[in-house]
């Protein structure tokens, strides 16, 4: 009889687990357009794996041009021909770029101009979390310099191009840049700071809320700039943490019940890509983002001095 009860409470747990999820799943949301994108042209960062690969999948789909900008030659081809096999086709191009070196921003962003210069979309996606301090090749704390500085050189360096084609650019922030903060003191940092090892990396937030001030500023500056948290994904973002099997365990009703794949991860990323419109009310600068396709108000409270201030010290930060 008490084994009968521990079965069935069992069942019962793992039945209610599985309901809640599937209830999450809708609540997530999927892209249901599948208008075409045929002669559109997309330029994704990270393309070759995670959020990147699995939007690149879907915009082939559906007819567009895709442009892999990512670091590794083998893995984009890799990924170039994954996608070919399920989408029957796909005009696609690997381009390198590493964001952590402005020279090869700089090179990237020569190509484009020179070879694709009407692109329709700059998805600004590729993102780390490591656990260790450490630097890019220009001296900026890693994930200040990948996540929002590598990018926001690459915007400018296109700027006269998303301006003349009226492109959109779509922003990867995360619901973490509530906890992050601009402290224009770090953006060098080159001591070994014990908080970049805790549980919540302060680095990898901060420098998602300067991606969500990045968004504001753009869209203030008559971009049609779009921003979004993709949610908690199952992707190679934190393959630097190597968890063990033992925190899977611990963790399992968590990921259960809030870790997306990454195809679910990258619907965002697609909506705000190809669909989503910002309003007078509802856009980056009113402080609203994309958050399981719909708009979503930030609890931060953003400050217009920090904004002007961030972008003026990027702009001087990237010409050094």
């Amino acid at each position: 009889m008490v084994l009968y009860f521990i079965m069935f409470g069992t069942l019962g747990t793992v039945s209610a687990i599985y309901i809640i999820r599937k209830i999450r799943e809708l609540q997530w949301g999927w892209v249901k357009s599948t208008s075409s994108l045929k002669d559109k042209l997309f330029i994704i960062t990270g393309a070759n794996t995670g959020l990147g690969y699995e939007t690149s999948k879907h915009l082939v789909k559906r007819g567009a041009k895709v442009i892999l900008a990512c670091r590794d030659s083998t893995n984009a081809e890799q990924a170039i021909s994954k996608i070919r096999q399920y989408t029957g086709n796909g005009e696609m191009s690997f381009i390198k770029l590493d964001l952590s070196s402005f020279e090869s921003i700089k090179t990237f962003a020569n190509t484009i101009k020179s070879d694709y210069p009407n692109f329709d979309c700059l998805i600004n996606n590729a993102g780390l979390a490591k656990k260790e301090h450490s630097l890019t090749a220009d001296g900026f704390e890693m994930h200040f310099g990948v996540n929002y500085l590598g990018h926001f050189l690459l915007y400018n360096l296109l700027e006269d191009n998303v301006r003349r084609n009226k492109s959109r650019v779509v922003v990867v922030t995360s619901s973490l840049h509530e906890r992050g903060k601009i402290d224009f003191n770090e953006f060098t940092n080159t001591n070994t700071n014990p908080e970049s090892n805790s549980r919540h990396n302060k680095y990898y937030a901060n420098s998602k809320l300067a991606n969500f001030y990045f968004a504001r500023e753009l869209y203030k500056r008559g971009v049609d700039c779009h921003t979004l948290c993709p949610g908690l994904c199952y992707t190679s973002l934190f393959r630097d943490y190597k968890p063990k099997w033992y925190h899977f365990v611990a963790f399992s009703p968590v990921i259960w019940l809030m870790l997306r794949t990454a195809e679910q991860g990258a619907q965002s990323i697609i909506h705000c890509a190809t669909d989503n419109i910002n309003t007078e009310e509802l856009n980056p600068y009113t402080g609203y983002y994309i958050k399981n396709l719909k708009q979503t108000k930030s609890k931060h409270v953003f400050e217009d001095v920090i904004s002007t201030r961030l972008y003026e010290e990027s702009l001087r930060l990237c010409s050094k």
